[in-house]
């Protein structure tokens, strides 16, 4: 049987693959982000990072840095601590953020189903005709998960209040 700490690191792995492929990250910032997750700590320092991923210090700097500017994390200091401590950015900020990320691919698609349907309504109406039941059908699908990101968006925010 694992103890806590060997149970931890192979969470840490797995959150990293899936981090990984679900935002495109370097398999480090993922590792990084997946041990900011899983601490027990307030935050960690940079040398914690360093200490338990074992990378260089500018590998290290390069993923809490694009961390940074995606808003996955950010950082805050101790008073008399000169060190910054980095954390995963508020839950309600991550979450809405990644719902308000696949709402967005949800508008791309349906927009893109859309020109595809009106050129084959001019340029090949076989097309358009066998599909337009399927059209109707999968777009409604995606009109109604829309409709629960954007309440569930709301919903946070409305806890934060």
């Amino acid at each position: 049987m694992m103890n806590k700490e060997q149970r931890k690191q192979v969470l840490i792995e797995e959150l990293g693959v899936y981090f990984e492929t679900e935002y495109d990250l370097p398999p480090l910032a993922a590792r990084i982000f997946a041990n900011l997750v899983v601490t027990d700590e307030d935050g960690l320092t940079f040398d914690d990072c360093i200490e338990k991923r074992g990378a260089s210090k500018s590998s290290i700097s390069t993923s809490l840095n694009l961390l940074q500017q995606i808003g996955f994390i950010n950082y805050f200091t101790k008073s008399g601590d000169r060190k910054r401590y980095f954390k995963i950015s508020e839950k309600d900020a991550f979450f809405s953020n990644k719902l308000k990320q696949s709402l967005k691919k949800l508008e791309t698609e349906c927009k893109m189903i859309d020109k595809v349907a009106e050129y084959n309504k001019e340029h090949n109406i076989t097309k358009y005709e066998e599909n337009k039941e399927k059209k109707e059908i999968y777009l409604n699908c995606l009109e109604e998960t829309k409709k629960i990101f954007k309440k569930t968006i709301n919903d946070l925010k409305e806890i934060n209040k």
